[in-house]
């Protein structure tokens, strides 16, 4: 099978390296999104997935766009699949209809639930137990097109967002690559979407990182802590300054009682012992600090972080 593969997230690189194993399957190209300046170095940086394919000489596009790009258009005639990881834009109709089966799409939800771009952080942060690898026939529409294949995995309470695309990285591939050999063999029935359970989610933006501690509880926080973990990471304000939450953990056993934990005040930093940090929510539930980073600042652990900021101890966040 020839196949063109499409890509904008980095987790795509081992499902790509893991499809260059199976000899059935030869990659013929790479389209990913044009590279990106890394802002503090200020030069064009490679990505491990680019480097990849350039060690396995792949042709490699990156088209500024697909619309009316006619050359480009060309380049994927020929083909047996197009498959869509994470790619991040409107696939047209030329791209759509280039190869000789058609565009397929592996995606992070059970469609038609959690449609568009941000899946797995949305189910986590909405606090799912499972999600689901769909894998898909595409459509100009985003996420609408007849479902192929299914696969369970389960969230557990400690995943982050970077635990889930490893488990998805680990059953995609074998899964994509069984559903296109049923779609030659025609051995597969698609399955049409229910549009009426169809629910969406969009890029995620800066405001949506922001975590306000008297609105919310313990496992709206906690859970938009690993939706976001690694990227873009959850953070509030310390006198003024952004400061990123970059490790923290529930705390079910503390060394005092229900009743001592009422002389605490809720959304303030805590010091109980010389290792541990808490915040009490507003449900008197206790959020354990690890490792936070100011803002303009390198990331440090919560003890030494204190020891620079002895103003931490007993501030409160809003």
């Amino acid at each position: 099978m020839n196949i063109a593969f499409f890509w904008t997230w980095e987790f795509s690189k081992n499902i790509l390296e893991s499809l260059l194993l199976y000899k059935n399957i030869n990659v013929k190209l790479l389209v990913s999104q044009p590279d990106k300046i890394v802002w503090r170095k200020k030069v064009l940086e490679k990505t491990k997935t680019k480097i990849l394919a350039e060690k396995n000489n792949i042709e490699i596009l990156q088209p500024k766009s697909l619309k009316n790009n006619f050359e480009f258009f060309e380049k994927l005639k020929n083909l047996d699949f197009i498959v869509v990881v994470a790619y991040w834009k409107i696939v047209p109709k030329e791209v759509l209809e280039a190869p000789k089966y058609w565009c397929i799409n592996v995606h992070g939800s059970i469609l038609p639930k959690y449609r568009w771009a941000s899946p797995i952080q949305e189910a986590i942060k909405n606090g799912e137990t499972k999600t689901w690898v769909t894998i898909m026939y595409m459509s100009e529409g985003m996420d609408e097109w007849d479902i192929l294949a299914v696969k369970k995995v389960d969230i557990l309470q400690t995943d982050k967002t970077s635990d889930i695309f490893e488990k998805f990285e680990k059953i995609s591939t074998k899964i994509l690559v069984e559903t296109l050999e049923k779609i030659i063999s025609k051995k597969i029935i698609p399955k049409k979407q229910d549009e009426k359970k169809a629910t969406y989610c969009s890029k995620i933006k800066k405001e949506d990182w922001e975590i306000f501690f008297e609105k919310m509880s313990w496992e709206e926080i906690y859970n938009k802590f690993r939706s976001y973990h690694s990227w873009p990471w959850i953070f509030s304000f310390f006198n003024g300054k952004k400061i990123n939450f970059e490790a923290l953990s529930l705390e079910f056993s503390l060394p005092f009682g229900e009743k001592e934990a009422t002389a605490f005040e809720p959304w303030k930093v805590i010091k109980i012992d010389k290792k541990n940090i808490w915040i009490m929510t507003k449900d008197n539930k206790f959020l354990k600090l690890e490792q936070i980073k100011l803002e303009w600042k390198k990331s440090m652990n919560i003890i030494d972080f204190i020891n620079w900021n002895k103003s931490f101890l007993d501030y409160k966040f809003n």
